[in-house]
């Protein structure tokens, strides 16, 4: 470029910048760059160096004097700024402990744009000594916020929303951010674990997943910390900033502008899809939140992501399970996962379009909400806005300083990228299992339990030591299944769905010193099983056991109190040799339909009372050799007389009292008493012998009836006694027959009146 041309471009910068000037109405004699941009010759550095003071100042805890040769600050939305300075000292012995980690500050005189930082300083090195006595040093400062990275930390936090997590953790640390969003709009969580990460990487990741972007913001001479979701929104600055193609060619400093603007794009995805997994809903069904925002090619560039608890919120909605809910209600919200997507979305989108710029506006800080006069491109018009998202600040205390801002458009909405990342947990973890004072088991409507982990500083050892925890089972179905809940006090085995400490599933147990093997070991090594153990410590235990040591193998089970066996078709049992049943008091056996024992040999019961059986229709015994049922007699006095019982063999029965036996032998019936015989029918009795029928009596045979006894023979009637037959009739005895014979050594007819004796012919002799 020859002289005459930069001659014509600086007056084209001139004019352009009067006219800026006239539009906007900033006053060149009113604000002072306070620095050239990098290109800008060094007598214009120095012109703007404020006169009869230093425009960097760096103050330190320990008072010591440093005078600031260099700096720089890096800054970044979401992002801890950085300031590094190298300065001398008259001091060679700074005292490191009275300045590392203790307040300091770092102002840039500017004019009407002055800067400071504070926070601490973190870094203090002596690097060199000079022989005049200075000492160089380099020291870095950094916000209070910073303190965060250095601290590591396990704990949890339930039902509470991310902000408020993220709020809880800064003032343990007595910082008060400036907040600016809001609360209302952010759901609690239900369980969110810091997990082997800095306080700072937690708060971080706290704040990026809900959308909040953290900035420092200077008011006074301090920095303040401030919490935004929506920086995109920030009050604008001003005036514009001038946009100037060769800052190099300008003749007055009175003007904050850009220059070696760069602007961009790039492609980014067009859409944004979450999908999550709800427990209480089928399989089947599609949980998801999407957001869109692409255009063509974009349109087809998605982001899918399986992210298992993102969808999880509180909220009084939903099925009532007043266990599960104990602590309160969560539910997975599709609402708010699809508000979740587009913040998502916005992050990947809002860097699609970025605009970088030199400035001597050096208050701009990230945050700040700008325009741009006098650049062609229409992304850049007057009429746009951009947020600063990134700033770098370099410079000498001569003033020549340099200061890039990275910018993007405000119709995106500023949303976190998801930078931080989220710890995983690297296999199993021991816990103990937790619940109420007193309570021995404690679970929810989903056999979920609560566990103490081990690393839980916080924890109460009760049942607000963690979320509801679902447990593995050996088999799960609808309505089916095995269920085996760990109970309070036992050492449970803890795993992690894809390593995420938000979603612990407890999938073992052990034993401990204080948890031990229900069989003493190594000695019964031979011995597994599953023995239960009764509430209220009394000892008792419900057990399956098996013994696999050779020769002694045995299956052991014992109910502690009742056992139901229910066969719904049929059942089949086979002991090889023996078996034993012992029933404590009574027993009940109904058999629907029919019922048959078989014994191989020979068979005992004992009934220690009374026995009854009542048989329906027929009761048949078949008995192959003989049957015997006896009385049992008393033991003492000793019995004198036969026990009572009944014999019976093939052709033979025999029933007796000892005293009187019933005997049936082969076509024989014998009847014997000591005592008396009684035959007594309502009816008839009748008896009937083929040949005779005998009856004999010591004594008296008496024959009596009613009304008549009847005596007939096809031959003859006997009747003999050793000394009187005698018949009597209260009015008369008639025999009647073709002859009656009366023989004996005396025949006595006596009556009280007449005798007669009529026939055809009468031999008395």
């Amino acid at each position: 470029m020859d002289a005459r041309e930069q001659t014509e471009r600086a007056g084209a910068q001139e004019g352009a910048r009067m006219t800026f000037v006239k539009s906007h109405g900033e006053d060149p004699s009113q604000a002072t760059a306070g620095g050239s941009v990098k290109g800008v010759g060094k007598a214009a550095g120095a012109a703007a160096s404020r006169v009869g003071g230093k425009n960097l100042e760096v103050e330190v805890a320990s008072g010591d004097a440093l005078d600031v040769r260099n700096f720089s600050v890096q800054e970044r939305l979401s992002s801890l700024f950085e300031v590094n300075l190298v300065a001398v000292s008259d001091n060679a012995s700074i005292d490191f402990d009275a300045v590392v980690g203790q307040p300091a500050r770092f102002t840039l005189r500017a004019g009407a744009h002055d800067r400071s930082w504070s926070g601490l300083c973190n870094h203090l090195e002596q690097v060199r000594v000079e022989p005049g006595g200075l000492s160089t040093y380099q020291l870095t400062l950094v916000p209070t916020m910073w303190l965060l990275t250095q601290r590591k930390n396990y704990r949890m936090f339930q039902h509470v929303s991310e902000p408020d997590i993220a709020l809880k953790v800064l003032k343990e640390w007595g910082i008060e951010p400036e907040v600016r969003i809001d609360g209302g709009a952010y759901k609690k969580r239900k369980y969110r674990v810091q997990y082997a990460e800095s306080d700072f990487a937690f708060v971080s990741r706290m704040l990026e997943d809900a959308g909040i972007t953290y900035a420092f913001e200077q008011s006074g001479d301090e920095t303040k910390l401030v919490l935004s979701d929506a920086p995109h929104a920030n009050v604008k600055r001003g005036a514009p900033l001038m946009f100037l193609d060769d800052a190099s060619l300008l003749r007055s400093h009175g003007i904050s502008f850009v220059t070696d603007v760069r602007m961009g794009k790039r492609v980014r995805p067009g859409k944004y899809t979450l999908r999550d997994h709800d427990y209480r809903r089928p399989p089947g069904y599609k949980l998801v939140g999407s957001a869109s925002g692409g255009q063509g090619l974009e349109a087809k560039l998605e982001r899918y992501q399986y992210t298992p608890g993102a969808f999880l919120f509180g909220t009084d909605q939903g099925d009532a399970t007043p266990s599960a809910d104990d602590k309160g209600k969560a539910r997975t919200d599709e609402k708010e996962a699809a508000s979740l997507a587009q913040r998502r979305l916005d992050a990947k989108r809002g860097s699609a379009k970025v605009c970088t710029f030199e400035t001597n506006a050096h208050d701009l800080a990230p945050g700040s909400v700008v325009s741009i006069a006098g650049h062609p491109h229409e992304a850049l018009a007057e009429s746009r806005t951009l947020l600063v998202v990134e700033s770098s600040m370099s410079g000498t205390h001569h003033g020549e300083w340099s200061h890039r801002c990275k910018a993007r458009g405000t119709d995106i909405p500023f949303r976190p990228e998801l930078v931080t990342p989220k710890p995983k947990v690297n296999g199993v973890e021991s816990a103990t299992v937790v619940g109420p004072s007193g309570e021995e088991i404690h679970t929810d409507e989903f056999g979920r339990v609560r566990v103490h982990f081990h690393w839980d500083r916080e924890s109460q050892m009760d049942d607000s030591s963690s979320c509801w925890i679902h447990v593995s089972q050996s088999w799960g179905g609808a309505g089916y299944g095995g269920v085996t809940l760990p109970r309070v006090g036992q050492e449970v085995l803890v795993d992690f769905l894809s390593g995420d400490p938000d979603r612990p599933v407890i999938v073992g147990r052990v034993y401990t010193n204080l948890q031990k093997v229900p069989y003493k070991l190594p000695d019964n090594k031979t011995q597994s099983g599953w023995r239960s153990n009764s509430t209220g410590g009394t000892g008792g235990y419900n057990e399956i056991m098996f013994e696999d040591a050779a020769g002694r193998e045995l299956v052991n089970v014992q109910a502690q109190k009742d056992l139901n066996k229910l066969v719904k078709n049929n059942e089949t049992e086979t002991t090889g040799v023996d078996r034993t049943r012992t029933v404590g008091h009574d027993e009940a056996i109904t058999v629907g339909n029919d019922q048959t024992i078989a014994v191989a040999n020979n068979q005992t019961i004992t009934v220690g009372k009374d026995r009854a059986a009542a048989i329906g229709v027929q009761d048949s015994t078949l008995v192959g050799k003989k049957h015997t049922v006896t009385i049992e007699q008393p033991a003492e006095p000793p019995p004198k007389i036969p026990p009572t019982g009944t014999v019976m063999t093939d052709q033979f029965i025999s029933q007796t009292t000892g005293r009187s036996t019933l005997t049936m032998k082969g076509p024989d019936v014998s009847l014997t008493a000591e005592g008396s015989v009684s035959i007594s029918a309502g009816a008839n009795i009748s008896m009937s012998a083929g040949a005779n029928i005998q009856i004999t009596a010591g004594s008296t045979i008496q024959t009596s009836a009613g009304v008549t006894i009847a005596n007939a023979a096809g031959v003859t009637i006997t009747t003999t006694a050793g000394a009187v037959v005698e018949v009597k009739a209260g009015q008369r005895a008639t025999v009647d027959a073709a002859a009656v014979e009366v023989n004996g050594d005396t025949v006595l007819i006596a009556a009280s009146g007449v005798v007669d004796i009529d026939g055809e012919y009468i031999d008395l002799n």
